[in-house]
């Protein structure tokens, strides 16, 4: 099967592989269990009844057998009807290791070569007794039984008012012990509706336990999510407390911060320190303006003295400029001065 397959299938195909896929889901869970599990979940009947020769019956309960009078008043309840071990031919087979519904299909389809009789003379079925690992076979264990000679039995007990929910085959005559089941095969040919095993409606109930146990987990997680935007809501405001405070502190950095740049770039002390160092001697300064970026000096200069060629070459100072008709004075007096100067920058600490 490929995708094309798939996507051109109808509704009752796919709905047949999935029931297949489903029963062979079951059979591979089945047969690695152990044989006492698998005898547990299976629904054996407590109450087995054996028919005798020519005629009459042989009742057992819980492995013993029962007198006339405990078999009248045995509890109803699931009764399998248990073939003599005469009855059944046994066929031990080794084939590959494919699932329990693919063997059963096998054997089906070569039952004549495999049986004595032809396959509409007979009912049969079969059990995994052992898997190898290694090579990939498995032993299977087929056991073929004539079709009258179970429905005889068969009809006759129904004939009693028993209606069997089992029909097996003893393991040794006069012992408890069986194998296989018939009655599915039995039942098909009477053409009445009946399951394998009840083993199948076991596995069915532990996939709907699986789904509610994913359901307990998917809730308990919604649960803890709930628990924790509670948590989150119960701590909403602290957080928001906590929020406020830390953009207050943030701003009051920042204005902080602020503070400090603009004392150090308006330091008076730092601006006539520099100008004290700068003015060279034979100027004086007679009025000093400063708006906290530049600074205007104004004065009178003897002699060679220059202070316009002095605060240039202070690298303290930027962009110094004279004013408009500095140095022209008359001749005989000290000329005047007028400079304008960018105040000078100090790094931040």
């Amino acid at each position: 099967m490929n995708l094309q397959d798939l996507l051109n299938a109808d509704v009752s195909s796919i709905g047949e592989w999935i029931r297949q896929g489903f029963s062979w889901w079951i059979d591979e869970l089945s047969t690695l269990l152990p044989a006492s599990w698998r005898e547990r979940l299976s629904s054996r009947p407590k109450r087995l009844i054996e028919p005798l020769s020519p005629s009459g019956w042989r009742h057992w309960q819980n492995g013993r057998v029962l007198g006339e009078a405990q078999a009248m008043h045995a509890p109803r309840g699931a009764v399998g009807l248990i073939l003599s071990s005469d009855a059944v031919l046994l066929r031990r087979l080794e084939l590959p290791r494919l699932p329990l519904s693919d063997v059963r299909r096998l054997v089906a389809l070569d039952i004549d070569r495999l049986s004595p009789l032809a396959s509409d003379l007979v009912f049969h079925d079969l059990e995994v007794i052992d898997r190898d690992v290694g090579d990939g076979k498995q032993s299977v264990l087929l056991g073929v039984v004539p079709r009258d000679v179970v429905l005889r039995h068969f009809e006759a007990l129904r004939g009693e008012g028993v209606e069997p929910s089992l029909i097996g085959a003893a393991v040794a005559e006069g012992a408890a012990g069986y194998r296989f089941n018939f009655l599915p095969a039995v039942k098909s040919a009477l053409g009445e509706s009946g399951g394998r095993n009840v083993i199948r409606y076991w596995w069915g109930a532990v996939v709907l336990l699986l789904i509610a146990n994913l359901g307990v987990l998917v809730g308990r997680d919604v649960v803890d999510v709930s628990r924790l935007q509670h948590t989150v809501d119960d701590q909403h405001v602290a957080v928001s407390a906590a929020s406020q405070l830390r953009r207050r502190v943030q701003s009051e950095e920042a204005q902080r911060q602020d503070l400090i740049n603009r004392q150090l770039q308006s330091d008076p002390l730092r601006v006539l320190d520099a100008l004290s160092r700068t003015i060279p001697a034979g100027a004086w300064v007679q009025r000093l303006e400063w708006n906290g970026q530049t600074v205007r000096v104004v004065g009178f200069k003897t002699g060679d003295a220059d202070p316009l060629a002095a605060l240039k070459a202070n690298p303290a100072f930027a962009n110094p400029r004279a004013a408009n008709g500095e140095g022209q004075a008359k001749p005989g007096a000290n000329p005047p001065f007028d400079i304008t100067v960018d105040a000078p920058k100090r790094s931040q600490p």
